[in-house]
């Protein structure tokens, strides 16, 4: 040939560390209040709410065991909530900044990047009552560094993938050094066991700048800024490889239901870029588009219909364009940066499925706008219709369900903190969770812009990215929050 729930951890979530050094300790107090006290919020009515003939309708269709998961969340007994999940690290390092890559989580697991681990908590009890659940840890599987690619997807029978280096750092390595290592190891692992089912060395030599890795239709892609390859997801056997390529190169993949590279062609200070749909399977490329000159970055919102970000002319996503299934443009959507809450993450590192505030369905995209979850046209570019926020409070698509949207509502003086379904068949939206603390108790102030949200099966997770060490010897001692995780008391 010649595509997360997230940033490599020693670009990207060390410097968002780095820039929310103090932001963190609010979310110390504000856990606890969660799990002081039982959510139980009055069923607030939603504009429009209610269970509909939507809800009930069989939404997914049968997947086989290598398939990428494609989760139909149900609407809980009751919405009220109550916290399942809560883990704190303690970093006795001054200034110390440990990445976290990697969100996961299944019916009965959640599974969480820290340092050189990945760590799996069993599910299915209350958060534990002195507010740290890390003795409930399940299961952890350890690399010689930590991960510096990872996928937020999961197949159907619960793996995932992560490229990290075959060998440790030195005794007195930096993070400097740590950027030096050879990410140069793929290793696919069982969310709910823990289980390393398979490792492979990488034909190239990659670094933790340019590694990328994602899944589809039974195949891992990797690509490492010099080459790229893909594996069969349940042995490990490698289907294709191309370590050297000559005009353009794979920056990366999108995955889930089909499989997208993003190229870059021509000399590095002024690159152009190139998307193809590539058979997971034999690495033939089935279409290509060539994204116009002058464009600083390009990035996969989705490959399945495929819609690429582009910063036109700036560092930051200034259109979407869809293609149709021939690899011509469908559609562009205008980001008016100033109203759409929308950021893809990718100055510093090779993540190319990085754009929050974007979900893609079949014929829309839903976008965040003003506070509101707005429907665009994938064929025109036009606003279709939108879902309006109560109180207008900020609402934030994660993912779709089915036909529906399964997006994050911050709370506020009128309301909790909710995630909500919307039905664009209905224009209804319907309450799944309520649990209260808003800013204090989360420190999302965006999902947008800030740690990792999964909704899956029923459960909200909010996780960090990277957390940091006290500011200096005299707060030694004191913890942050990995993660929080709530579920419906019904």
């Amino acid at each position: 040939m010649s595509f997360g729930p997230p940033p490599a951890p020693y670009t990207a979530s060390v410097l968002d560390a780095r820039r929310r050094n103090r932001r963190r300790r609010g979310l110390v107090l504000g856990t606890v209040a969660l799990l002081a006290a039982a959510v139980t919020v009055a069923v607030w009515t939603l504009a429009a709410g209610g269970e509909t003939p939507a809800d009930r309708r069989p939404a997914a269709a049968r997947q086989d065991p290598d398939d990428i998961r494609e989760t139909v969340e149900t609407r809980p007994r009751t919405p009220d909530s109550v916290g399942v999940l809560l883990v704190r690290k303690t970093i006795r390092t001054v200034g110390q900044n440990v990445p976290a890559a990697g969100t996961w989580a299944t019916g009965t697991t959640f599974a969480k990047g820290y340092g050189n681990r990945v760590e799996g908590y069993r599910l299915g009890a209350p958060a534990a009552e002195d507010g740290n659940d890390a003795s409930r840890e399940a299961w952890h599987i350890t690399f010689p560094a930590a991960p510096c690619a990872v996928t937020q997807h999961v197949s159907v029978d619960g793996r995932t993938a992560v490229v990290h280096p075959g060998r440790a750092p030195g005794k007195n390595a930096d993070e400097t050094d740590l950027l030096d290592l050879p990410c140069d190891r793929l290793t696919v692992f069982d969310v709910d066991t823990g289980k390393r089912l398979w490792t492979v060395k990488l034909p190239g030599d990659g670094s933790a700048m340019n590694a990328n890795v994602t899944m589809a239709d039974g195949a891992v892609a990797v690509s490492w800024g010099t080459g790229s390859a893909a594996y069969d997801m349940t042995g490990g056997k490698r289907l294709w490889a191309d370590p050297t390529p000559s005009a353009c190169t794979d920056l990366g993949f999108g995955g889930g239901r089909e499989l997208v590279a993003l190229q870059t062609c021509g000399e590095s200070a002024d690159p152009t870029y190139r998307v193809q749909k590539v058979n997971p399977r034999t690495g033939k490329a089935l279409w290509t588009y060539k994204v116009a000159p002058g464009v600083n970055e390009v990035f996969v919102v989705s490959s399945s219909p495929a819609v690429v970000a582009v910063a036109a002319g700036d560092y930051q996503v200034t259109d979407l364009i869809a293609l149709s299934d021939t690899g011509r443009a469908r559609g562009t959507i205008r980001i008016d940066r100033d109203h759409q809450a929308v950021r893809c993450d990718g100055t510093f590192n090779a993540a190319v499925e990085a754009c929050r505030g974007i979900v893609v369905g079949q014929e829309q995209a839903y976008i965040s706008t003003n506070g509101e979850v707005v429907a665009y046209d994938l064929d025109t570019g036009n606003t279709v219709f939108k879902f309006d926020s109560p109180d207008g409070r900020e609402t934030h698509p994660l993912r779709m369900s089915g036909g529906k949207v399964v997006a994050y509502r911050k709370g506020s003086s009128f309301g909790p903190d909710s995630i909500v379904s919307l039905d664009p068949a209905t224009r209804r939206q319907t309450a799944l969770l309520y649990f209260s603390g808003g800013h204090e108790l989360l420190d999302v102030n965006d999902p947008v812009h800030s740690d990792d949200v999964l909704y899956e099966q029923g459960r909200v997770f909010f996780a960090a990215r990277g957390v940091t060490g006290p500011a200096d010897k005299g707060e030694v001692g004191g913890s942050e929050v990995l993660a929080v995780g709530i579920e419906s008391v019904g």
